[in-house]
């Protein structure tokens, strides 16, 4: 077996760019020690689906050519992943549906898959996901559930969490997911790495299984806030063909001190005791680098309450979406999948009308919190990672969703917790536009606390060494 350097795997893109630069290191032996550390990781995390180890290598190998000639792009020979809910051209795209894992492969990469290799990336494959992206704990029925890199036996998050773990555990430098109603932030959170939400429609969805288009986002998963720097430039662009894309107007971040709102949560969300301590403690932080608190008012609609009208909006549209399949081979939906199929089929259309009302309630209700800050902090979800055996908890994306229904920008980043606890997320929510100012902002944070990407103590035990 190859042997895979830990600290080389578990550097963010920034530095392994650097690395390849310099000639330290080539593509193709990145791409051998990353394989490496896929395949030991596999019986452990589970995190990815599918893998063309020769087309792989051959791509690195394309990329130190390509290096060799000075013609480097800008993530030229960096290894990342995608979920397996966007289109790789040559792989089958699943969405982790037993009813898609015998489609043909994909014929076209998804816009923002295709500006990766137009800017030198190495895509080594697709990651694991919850079935359909209908969930957040990528306890798949259909291809196993991947565990959290952190703790064997607990949930990574999702609905990307297959991005989220295989960039925590150092298995990819980045990774593609899907947002829709936290499935990028939710990982990030419960894996211990920065997740980026873009504004809805900076990133083209064209080529994805859609869960709900007025919701859907693709953003990326990274270990360092400044990777995303990297990544926004190249995935950002307007696409004709995508109704729901848009073109991106990046505001400069403001020079000045920030207003940083937080939000009076008590009695409206059930936030654990030792998540409430971490975010209080990073309010702390970033005031203390001059930045303003900002006590803005509870929400008037609880966060439960527009989590289940977005809910039901996400079921309606996956009928329509999975409409042969729903027909034909209603046995190869999950039990739970199916459950909540069904219960949107009884719904007439006078609830889905009501459901709709309520999302706007709460995006108007976000857009009024953003009136009165620069920045808008959350925790990224109630609770840390739970067990697979233990209950799911309803309010999952109580925190994240709100977001989606505004299509604002939001960005997760971890905490400074205690050794051996589990990850803890702080969410920056900003207005249209704003997604420089919170990369910024997560930047700054994680300057200050001396943030640095390191591989979880439990991958010790599977590493190849």
């Amino acid at each position: 077996m190859t042997a895979a350097d830990p600290q080389l795997l578990s550097a963010d893109l920034h530095s392994q760019s650097q690395w390849l630069h310099s000639g330290q290191i080539s593509a193709v032996q990145l791409a051998r020690q990353q394989l490496a550390a896929i395949h030991a990781s596999q019986p452990v995390i589970n995190s990815y689906l599918a893998i063309d180890e020769d087309a792989v290598l051959a791509v690195a190998s394309q990329s130190d050519a390509r290096r060799a000639r000075g013609l480097a792009g800008p993530l030229e020979g960096l290894p990342i992943a995608v979920k397996d809910n966007i289109d790789v051209a040559g792989h089958v795209t699943t969405a982790g549906m037993a009813t898609r894992r015998d489609s043909a492969p994909a014929s076209t990469d998804n816009p923002a898959v295709a500006a990766l290799r137009a800017a030198g990336a190495v895509l080594l494959g697709k990651l694991n996901m919850h079935e359909a992206a209908m969930g957040a704990d990528n306890n798949n029925p259909h291809f196993g559930a991947c565990h959290n890199p952190h703790r064997h036996g607990c949930t990574p998050g999702g609905s990307s969490g297959g991005s989220g773990a295989a960039v925590a555990a150092g298995l990819c430098g980045a990774a593609l997911g899907t947002d829709t109603m936290g499935s990028v932030r939710i990982p990030a959170s419960y894996c211990g790495v920065v997740g980026l939400k873009p504004g809805w429609g900076v990133v083209s969805t064209r080529g994805t299984v859609p869960l709900c288009r007025r919701f859907d986002h693709i953003g990326p998963l990274v270990r360092s806030a400044r990777d995303l720097r990297l990544l926004l430039p190249v995935l950002a662009d307007y696409d004709p063909d995508c109704a729901q894309s848009r073109r991106a107007c990046f505001s400069t971040p403001l020079e000045r001190p920030l207003r940083l709102g937080v939000v009076d949560l008590a009695g409206a969300v059930n936030i654990d005791a030792d998540v409430q301590a971490a975010f209080e403690q990073g309010v702390a932080q970033l005031c203390a680098l001059g930045h303003q608190p900002i006590n803005l008012p509870a929400p008037t609609l609880t966060p439960g309450s527009a989590r289940r009208a977005a809910l039901l909006l996400c079921e309606a549209e996956m009928l329509v979406e999975h409409a042969a399949a729903w027909q034909h081979r209603r046995e190869d939906f999950s039990p739970p999948l199916a459950r909540l199929m069904a219960w949107a089929e009884d719904k007439p259309g006078t609830d889905l009308v009501r459901a709709s009302l309520r999302v706007d309630q709460a995006q108007v209700q976000l857009q009024q919190w953003l009136q009165q800050c620069d920045v808008l902090l959350l925790p990224t979800t109630p609770q840390t990672a739970f067990a697979f055996d233990a209950p799911v908890p309803a309010n999952q994306a109580d925190l994240t969703s709100y977001a989606n229904m505004a299509g604002c920008p939001a960005l997760s980043l971890p905490l400074p917790v205690a050794t051996g606890s589990l990850p803890i997320g702080l969410q920056l929510v900003g207005d249209h536009g704003s997604e420089l100012q919170l990369i910024a902002l997560a930047e700054a944070f994680q300057q200050d606390i001396g943030w640095q990407p390191t591989i979880p103590s439990a991958c010790h035990a599977w590493w190849p060494r």
